[in-house]
């Protein structure tokens, strides 16, 4: 099987877990894979594979491989680049490729329709290789770089969710997929609810104004007495404090408690304590938007209902039987949902649970999800 090089902007990110768990379940799929990155972060772990940095470790001898008409090609493509300097991504390029032909890459496979993409691109048509790349939300919605040229000259790309599928086949109508991003099932152990008093609901993710945060507080600060509803919020961001403020404002002090940022292994081992997690994610003034967030695959994969927006994917991963979807930045529709969910009995709410675990290991396994990839990997028309 063709030997598979990911390309990051930094690897790895623990907020972009998605990438590892791509590369891992490609791998258990056959294919031999390396990463390559232009900042590789410090990290305890260890990799079964090589991750290398971009640019290191340049062989200039190693240019006089690439055939003219190749040469040709990467030009065409880098003189259709307005997003990034012509020259750097020449360069860059060249010396990507070069490095993956050190490491016999067959297949490139970028995250981020940003530079990362133009560079692989970059480097695959000076290899005459093939190449794709996964797009993920801020890298269409809020800082797109000449997406439509990128898309016209990989062989194929990856949508992670429909309304990204449908926008870019109105800007190419090439080989475009869909796929979302996967969950390792196996590691997200089905966890039955304990009956109590009080409803625990949890918010999980960095606090900017895409996640939508403002809005949570707002939808609970009349009935979170009434209902007994306790919110944790675990993460940090820009908004920190402005939503401390917020709590303290609407008298939510004793029923909202900020967590700060935690492991993924926190994710896995806590996410069951809680009867519900919310993530009322919306479109940042910005343009920036969440297109298939991993959370709520995560929180459904332990048997947690989940609360969430109609934005882009998250429409697709909850359905009304694993829990509610209400249009974003809609205060009232949200409260209205913590309300229903509030007084569901005991009984529903773990059905509900079963429901939503059942439906990530069907739908959003990483492993199933990566023998897709592995198959256009292979034949990439």
């Amino acid at each position: 099987m063709k030997k598979t090089a990911f390309i990051a902007p930094t690897y790895p990110v623990l907020s972009e877990t998605f990438i590892q768990t791509e590369v891992d379940s490609i791998r258990e799929c056959g294919h031999p894979v390396c990463v390559f990155a232009f900042e590789l972060e410090e990290t305890q772990s260890t990799f079964d594979y090589d991750v290398i940095k971009i640019g290191e470790n340049f062989r200039l001898f190693a240019l006089a491989q690439f055939k003219y008409k190749n040469l040709l090609t990467a030009a065409q493509f880098v003189r259709n680049q307005s997003s990034l300097p012509m020259r750097s991504l020449l360069v860059y390029g060249a010396k990507l490729a070069t490095q993956l032909a050190e490491h016999n890459v067959e297949h490139v496979h970028a995250h981020f329709c940003q530079h990362t993409t133009a560079h692989a691109i970059v480097a695959a048509k000076l290899l005459g290789i093939s190449c794709s790349f996964v797009a993920h939300g801020h890298d269409v919605y809020e800082s797109p770089f000449d997406v439509g040229e990128k898309l016209a000259a990989c062989d194929f790309a990856v949508a992670v969710c429909r309304d990204m599928l449908d926008d870019f086949k109105d800007m190419a109508g090439k080989n475009i997929k869909l796929l979302h991003c996967g969950v390792k099932t196996e590691q997200f152990t089905y966890t039955p609810k304990i009956p109590r008093p009080e409803i625990s609901l949890v918010f999980l993710g960095r606090l900017v104004e895409q996640k939508g945060v403002q809005h949570l507080l707002e939808a609970m600060a009349p009935v979170a007495e009434k209902l007994n509803v306790f919110l944790d919020i675990v993460g940090t961001g820009d908004l920190e404090a402005e939503l401390k403020q917020q709590v303290q404002r609407l008298g939510l002090s004793d029923r909202v408690r900020f967590c700060g940022a935690k492991p993924h292994d926190w994710v896995k081992k806590s996410l069951p304590n809680y009867d519900c997690l919310v993530a009322p994610f919306c479109m940042a003034s910005t343009g920036n938007v969440d297109t298939g967030p991993l959370v709520l695959k995560e929180a459904m994969a332990v048997g947690t209902p989940v609360i969430t927006t109609d934005i882009m994917g998250c429409k697709e991963i909850v359905t009304p039987e694993t829990g509610f979807v209400v249009h974003e930045k809609d205060v009232t529709a949200l409260r209205a949902s913590i309300v229903q969910f509030s007084q569901l009995s005991f009984s529903q709410r773990v059905i509900m649970g079963r429901l939503a675990h059942e439906r990530v290991q069907v739908n959003f396994n990483a492993q199933l999800q990566a023998r897709k990839l592995s198959r256009w990997i292979e034949n990439p028309v």
